[in-house]
């Protein structure tokens, strides 16, 4: 099968959508290009397009459909529902008119979960379910280091949408600080190497207006929690190097606390991956995706997620990694996953509305 995808190259999105399944795709003896803006040199018999990145990509598709090639629409977030708050808001809403055209015009839409798949198939009655899923290569063989004598590291990795989603497990964290020895680490949120710097980058950038704004309340609010709370920060790094970055921070504990709203009920469990390839005993919050697939989950209340940390803190934190590191390699592992890809990819028929190739999975 000769596969071209149309996606941007940079972000986390494009590593989990595109770069993982073709990596294994081209295993299968697949001819896989990615395209980055430019329009293909010669007829595939598939093109996968990404979210909604290119203006071209509508005379793209049209290219295709003149010309007998499958179109494949991919998302991994439900972007008509992306709240003011989010850092992309307004990007997004750029781009709303492409996406549903692609959305709606796709022979099929691939997506991450069942969740974001029912939403989707509003707009189209032909959506498969292919999970984001790891690919063990990339994550380094994390040493049993959960029952030796050493601070705790509690943390959390990600990019610079969830000031909101972090503020929920801060209070709990400061008032656990008081009477237990552990460190926040966070890892990403911005390319400034303080968050202090970011305060003043945003400043001098945007002026104190900018924190009467939706984006600039919810990232003060996000500072002021922190206060008080002894942390350690890293800034982004690019994403070829981030396996690796989230493997070096050593985490223990790995949250992810997520706020309970229609755009991140549609998204998917990447940080509870990434944690348990890495090391980490994952906590989440008790909502959509997490309550699906984490085991160990909290209320977005302080005195949950104060429990739930103390529980794990005190747990046996080496079974409770082994048990969920197992979990995602057994289901959430490209290995396997990649047949899901080269089926929906081929054109395999799944049904008008319902069905979908992660029928067959197993949930926890």
């Amino acid at each position: 099968m000769n596969i071209f995808l149309l996606t941007e190259t940079a972000s986390g999105c494009y590593k989990w959508r595109g770069a993982i399944p073709a990596k294994y795709l081209q295993r299968r003896g697949h001819k896989v290009q990615i395209f980055d803006s430019k329009a293909p040199a010669e007829a595939p018999d598939v093109m996968v397009f990404y979210r909604a990145h290119f203006q071209e990509g509508i005379k793209i598709a049209e290219w295709c459909r003149r010309n007998g090639i499958r179109v494949v629409f991919d998302t991994d977030d439900a972007l008509d529902l992306v709240p003011p708050e989010n850092l992309n808001y307004k990007v997004v809403q750029q781009r709303l008119a492409l996406y549903d055209h692609l959305l709606r015009g796709a022979d099929m839409v691939t997506t991450t979960t069942e969740t974001l798949a029912a939403h989707l198939r509003k707009f189209n009655p032909h959506v498969a379910v292919v999970p984001n899923s790891v690919d063990p290569e990339e994550w380094e063989t994390p040493p049993e280091r959960h029952n030796q004598n050493h601070q705790i590291r509690l943390g959390w990795t990600g990019s610079p949408t969830h000031f909101a989603d972090l503020g929920v497990a801060l209070d709990a964290i400061r008032e656990l600080q008081r009477k237990r020895d552990f460190l926040l680490v966070l890892q990403g949120i911005c390319a400034e190497p303080s968050l202090e710097e970011l305060m003043q980058v945003l400043l001098i950038r945007h002026g104190r207006q900018f924190f009467e704004k939706p984006l600039g309340r919810t990232i003060k609010r996000f500072m002021d929690k922190l206060s008080g709370i002894r942390y350690e920060f890293h800034p982004n790094v690019p994403v070829t190097e981030h396996a690796r970055k989230v493997c070096a921070l050593s985490l223990d504990i790995g949250i992810a606390p997520l706020t309970d709203n229609p755009f991140n009920r549609h998204k998917s469990c990447i940080k509870f991956y990434e944690y348990a390839m890495s090391g980490a005993v994952t906590v989440a919050s008790h909502v959509l995706p997490y309550s699906e697939e984490v085991s160990l989950t909290a209320k977005n209340n302080r005195d949950a997620w104060k429990q739930k940390l103390e529980s794990v803190l005190d747990g046996d934190r080496a079974a409770m990694w082994r048990d969920q590191r197992d979990w995602v390699l057994q289901h959430r592992n490209i290995e396997t996953a990649v047949e899901l890809w080269e089926r929906v990819l081929g054109g395999e028929n799944f049904g008008k509305t319902n069905e979908s190739p992660a029928c067959e999975e197993v949930h926890a």
